[in-house]
């Protein structure tokens, strides 16, 4: 199939070259007679048909030399540098072939045509430009065609490239979407429903509450995650609701939750936060069987976030080796969304594990 348009496309390239030189014989050899009758005293219908049939032929001689000059610039040098924003290459080699192909006439003429037909004047100054400009306005047209040509290829690469930017774009909105609805693990909202269900049958008054918030945490993630960003407030509240629900779980654990935000507009990416929150209890609170403690402070101020998250760690000399595929996929989103307006700096001792996140929003 690729062969058959190549061939098709081939065949009518040819067309148009075949059509092209054609109009240009038929075209400089009406100029030719043209030029030749001004000079003679007496000129008729007879002479005219006579001259024309010489300039056809003379034309139709110096065709070759026209067509290999000129599929020389068009063909070679105009893809090899213009092409290549080769300019000055360009100019030169197109300015020396320009200069050159009169002295290539003039040993056609010589050669050829001054032994076969009688040439109505000498060859002079005026006979060197005279070629010169014919052949200048013979390949620009052939010229303009390849750039335009070219133009339009580049046109549809461009058109290629930001449409296949705009699904890679799409596609890696999807991901992260399906990442952010990932991050509320299944053991998390099955030990919250099970947790529920125990405080159900205790007839604990948290009950409803906690329902609530698992609820608005649900929502959060199915519909507000689909945007880019969501204002500051509603993250926060998700962190709230996820920390009430976690506390539930982790009865022994202190969490300390501490918030100072300005009441201003400023938006964040939807649950770039969360991760390292939750990685606080998994790599804390769920390994520690003592008394775990985790301290969460969040502060905006001058259009900076501040994220702050120390959690307790074991305590028998095993450091979090690996915080975690969470932490590094938070990490790719950041340098994503917010490239050179971050910093995050985390540090892991014996005792503790803390986090520190700047953001400008």
């Amino acid at each position: 199939m690729f062969a058959i348009q190549r061939i098709r496309g081939s065949l009518k390239q040819f067309y148009f070259y075949a059509v092209y030189w054609a109009a240009y014989l038929v075209f400089f050899s009406f100029q030719r007679m043209f030029a030749v009758l001004t000079m003679m005293e007496k000129a008729g219908p007879k002479e005219g048909m006579n001259e024309l049939k010489i300039a056809f032929f003379v034309n139709l001689i110096y065709l070759p030399l026209v067509i290999f000059a000129s599929h020389f610039v068009v063909n070679y040098l105009l893809p090899r540098h213009y092409f290549n924003k080769r300019f000055t290459v360009f100019a030169g080699l197109t300015a020396a072939t320009i200069i050159l192909y009169p002295l290539l006439a003039w040993i056609v003429r010589t050669v050829v045509i001054d032994p076969i037909f009688t040439p109505p004047e000498k060859y002079n100054l005026s006979n060197y430009f005279s070629a010169m400009l014919i052949f200048v306005f013979g390949m620009a047209p052939l010229a303009w065609f390849e750039i335009a040509k070219h133009l339009r290829e580049e046109d549809k690469i461009r058109q290629k490239i930001d449409k296949d930017r705009l699904e890679a774009h799409l596609k890696l909105k999807e991901t992260e979407l399906k990442l952010l609805k990932s991050q509320i693990q299944p053991h998390f909202l099955f030990n919250t429903l099970n947790n529920l269900y125990t405080l159900a049958l205790e007839k604990s008054d948290r009950t409803p509450e906690l329902i609530i918030r698992l609820s608005d945490m649900l929502s959060y993630i199915i519909y507000d995650c689909k945007s880019e960003k969501v204002p500051v407030s509603k993250e926060i509240d998700f962190i709230r609701n996820y920390l009430e629900l976690q506390k539930v779980r982790y009865e022994t654990c202190r969490i300390d939750f501490t918030c100072s935000c300005d009441n201003g507009n400023k938006k964040i990416a939807p649950m770039i936060l969360h991760c390292f929150i939750d990685n606080s209890f998994k790599h804390g609170a769920e390994r520690d069987p003592g008394n775990p403690w985790i301290k969460i402070n969040i502060m905006t101020e001058n259009g900076t976030l501040n994220l702050s998250v120390v959690n307790s760690t074991p305590g028998n000399g095993n450091r979090i080796s690996n915080p975690g595929i969470g932490i590094s996929n938070t990490i790719k989103r950041l340098d994503l969304l917010y490239s050179n307006r971050y910093d995050l700096q985390m540090q892991n001792s014996d005792e503790d594990f803390s986090v520190n996140l700047k953001i400008l929003l």
